[in-house]
């Protein structure tokens, strides 16, 4: 029977259930896989192939010993998916564009999880925290200055009214803002991955922030931009998720993630389990 270890942060709480590879591991589990857990580094146990779900944007040193030490790894060489190493549309502040500009943050996620994670601080702390920051930037009339942390994104104009403060500020990126738009309606593509198996969806929205949670109904679609794909292999990912628009026929990656959250519907997400979960066999050494 094949070894599969998951290595998830040593403080996440425990279950794993708010992740998409929990549905997956039970599928994988009903295949005749054995899924073992793994919180944190101070075990090592034997596998046949290790999957890092560890939710921070840069993996830790001492998380990329403990995986380079195994064999086979899923996402080996996805160490960092920082804005600055991923995103293809950033600005500098000193470019001639003259179109709407995003600000984000450079971690994943509006840099939440290396909140989480990062830190041993009670949510009291984390709430004094950010009023210290809106207070420091009232005082100092420097909106976005000291935020580590985004809650939404926002969007400019032009570079000419984006706060000075963010240019300052190395917690955070700003990108050209090309939404792929149909009628009245935001639309974002995500490509979901497993090995060999893919699912490519798009879900539409009445407001820039098109998130498939919130979305009733995300459409098939069949067809990937070999963009995608290529940007895909550059990265070397074997699990995860591509958000991406197409913007006058190009397509634009948005974000990547190698720990896809559980998100949409039951439906949903029973479908993406489905059409993902036999890609672990092109991923297992030796397997089918």
């Amino acid at each position: 029977m094949a070894r599969i270890l998951i290595l998830l942060h040593e403080r996440e709480r425990p279950g794993h259930h708010h992740y998409l590879i929990g549905g997956l591991a039970e599928a994988w589990e009903q295949q005749g896989l054995e899924v073992l857990w793994a919180y944190g580094l101070r075990e090592r146990p034997e596998a046949d192939l290790l999957i890092p779900q560890v939710n921070l944007t840069h993996l830790p040193p001492r998380y990329l010993e403990y995986i380079r030490s195994y064999p086979a790894v899923v996402n080996r060489e996805v160490v960092d998916i920082a804005k600055r190493a991923v995103s293809t549309h950033l600005l500098r502040g000193d470019e001639e564009y003259r179109g709407p500009v995003i600000v984000k943050t450079d971690c994943n996620f509006g840099g939440r999880p290396e909140f989480r994670l990062s830190h041993r601080w009670p949510p009291v702390v984390g709430r004094l925290w950010q009023g210290a920051v809106r207070l420091a930037e009232l005082a100092t009339r420097q909106p976005l200055a000291w935020q580590r942390v985004l809650l939404t994104y926002p969007v400019y104009a032009s570079l000419a009214e984006v706060p000075a403060g963010v240019l300052r500020n190395p917690a955070l990126v700003m990108e050209r803002f090309v939404p792929e738009r149909e009628g009245d309606q935001y639309v974002v593509r995500y490509l979901l991955c497993l090995g060999d198996r893919v699912r490519n969806v798009r879900v539409t929205g009445p407001t820039p922030f098109v998130k498939e949670p919130l979305c009733p109904v995300a459409e098939e679609v069949p067809q990937v931009p070999e963009a995608v794909l290529a940007y895909r292999r550059r990265l070397g990912l074997d699990y995860g998720k591509i958000d991406y628009t197409l913007h006058d026929g190009e397509a634009v990656i948005l974000d990547v993630n190698r720990t896809v959250g559980r998100t949409g519907t039951p439906a949903a997400r029973a479908r993406t389990v489905s059409l993902l979960a036999d890609g672990i066999w092109s991923l297992l050494p030796g397997s089918r």
